[in-house]
């Protein structure tokens, strides 16, 4: 896979992850701001729903049955006496100071004596008067304005104030409101260790959520690469099989028409040997002996070409030993060696058989390489074939002291119209690389350079299918 297409993969997971983290980290903390705030308004309101039913039921028990009594809209008159039974509360733990208005918002008195009044502003006296209790916090409250004789330098401190209607039992009607201020240290120690354990419980479940989010992303990213290494691989194996199959298609085709070509040139190459032997012992004798030589081995590639295409159309196989193998190259090329006035090494062997059928053809890929390296070859030179067994996979290797392989070449070395020999036609690696896939071997060039070329084969000894 491209390492571009990895990095860039892995590039968009990391954005993306780092997206969904960002997310659930403001959602996290957007649903603890909501939670804390829910919390500490539970907390601040819990102390008015403690004391308004005090309060009313102070107001209740002050009250006599006689002092209630109806105005002329069937309205219950307030009592003042009766309203200032809520500061009976004054005395409480923690009771900072109460003051008490009448109905209409006035005040009326206040415990400490000390408590300055504050006038109630519209909104506040607007809910009283739908008997709903106020409660308000105060995390820096200063004292000194409310409480008269305090000594100026005191340090403001939590304080909750509570504004609670006041209304007789049964009846919705305000008649008063009492106004309270609490010590609220406590409370303030009680928020602030909710607000520690709710930010440590944020804390791990957004240490836990996000290394949840990157894992999964993590393991999303792995599991696409992978996916995509497996669809790349797949995708190279369909283009080798295509590929195969068409090398497959051009060597059946191949086949055909070498069948044809050497049906139709045994016979002129016969007569051309007829004729070239009844020409001896004339002046230029050395001519046609050199022309003879050259018919006889035409005549006999044609003759072992047909002999094994006859064998694989009548399916009749045999055993070659790695000896045999080795004797019929030696035999085949040390005269055209001997000619050119290099020197031929055929090295190795062994005694396991091959069946003929693929050794016929593996003799044509090493007749092609050795040819090709003796050619390659300058004179005086070593042309080196080695043929061993590694492991049950036969190794062919041939190797020549030539200049080397052209670049150009290189670039399509298995591909017909490419060849480094004047005149040639670039058939013969190409056709080396078809019967190799033929018959399951890998052909491949090992290295070239001022110093040589070295081609190898590598085909299991026995047949796989």
């Amino acid at each position: 896979m491209p390492r571009a297409f990895t990095t860039r993969t892995a590039a968009v997971a990391f954005a993306a992850g780092g997206l969904l983290v960002a997310i659930f980290v403001a959602l996290l903390l957007q649903f603890r701001r909501d939670l804390a705030a829910e919390i500490h308004r539970k907390i601040i309101e819990r102390d008015a729903a403690v004391l308004h039913p005090v309060a009313l039921q102070l107001l209740g028990d002050t009250a006599a049955p006689a002092s209630i009594h109806a105005g002329p809209d069937d309205s219950v008159a307030p009592n003042s006496d009766a309203v200032l039974a809520a500061l009976k509360s004054a005395h409480q733990q923690g009771m900072l100071g109460v003051a008490v208005f009448d109905a209409d918002g006035a005040p009326l008195r206040a415990v400490p004596a000390s408590m300055l009044f504050v006038d109630l502003p519209p909104d506040d006296y607007l809910e009283l008067t739908r008997l709903n209790p106020i409660s308000r916090y105060h995390p820096q409250f200063a004292l000194g304005p409310a409480f008269t004789g305090l000594q100026p330098g005191e340090e403001p401190v939590p304080v909750l104030e509570v504004l609670l209607p006041l209304h007789y039992p049964g009846t919705t009607q305000l008649v008063g409101i009492a106004q309270y201020f609490i010590d609220a240290r406590p409370m303030a120690r009680e928020l602030a260790a909710i607000d520690e354990k709710i930010g440590g419980q944020t804390r791990a479940t957004l240490v836990v959520g996000a290394a949840l989010i990157l894992l999964i992303v993590g393991a999303a990213t792995w599991g696409l690469n992978r996916a995509q290494r497996i669809i790349a691989e797949r995708n190279e194996r369909l283009i080798r099989a295509n590929f195969e199959l068409a090398l497959a298609a051009k060597a059946s085709v191949l086949g055909q028409i070498t069948s044809h070509l050497l049906h139709g040139l045994q016979g002129p190459v016969a007569g051309l040997r007829a004729v070239l032997a009844t020409r001896g012992g004339q002046e230029d004798e050395e001519d046609w002996r050199t022309a003879s030589d050259y018919t006889d081995r035409l005549q006999t590639m044609i003759q072992e070409t047909v002999t094994m295409l006859g064998e694989r159309s009548s399916a009749n196989a045999y055993e070659l030993s790695g000896h045999d193998l080795a004797a019929g190259l030696r035999d085949r090329h040390q005269p055209t060696a001997q000619a050119q006035g290099v020197a031929l090494e055929v090295t190795g062997g062994f005694a396991a058989g091959l069946d003929s059928n693929r050794g016929n053809l593996l003799c044509l890929i090493a007749d092609n390489l050795i040819e090709n390296a003796i050619q390659a070859s300058p004179a005086k030179a070593t042309v080196r074939v080695g043929l061993d067994l590694v492991e049950d996979r036969l190794a062919l290797t041939v190797r020549d002291e030539g200049g080397g392989i052209p670049e150009n070449v290189l670039r399509r070395l298995f591909q017909p119209g490419r060849s480094s020999k004047a005149g040639g036609t670039g058939l013969g690696l190409a056709i080396s690389h078809l019967l190799a896939l033929e018959i399951g071997a890998e052909l491949a060039l090992v290295k070239t350079g001022p110093g040589g070329t070295t081609f190898s084969v590598s085909l299991p000894r026995r047949s796989v299918g």
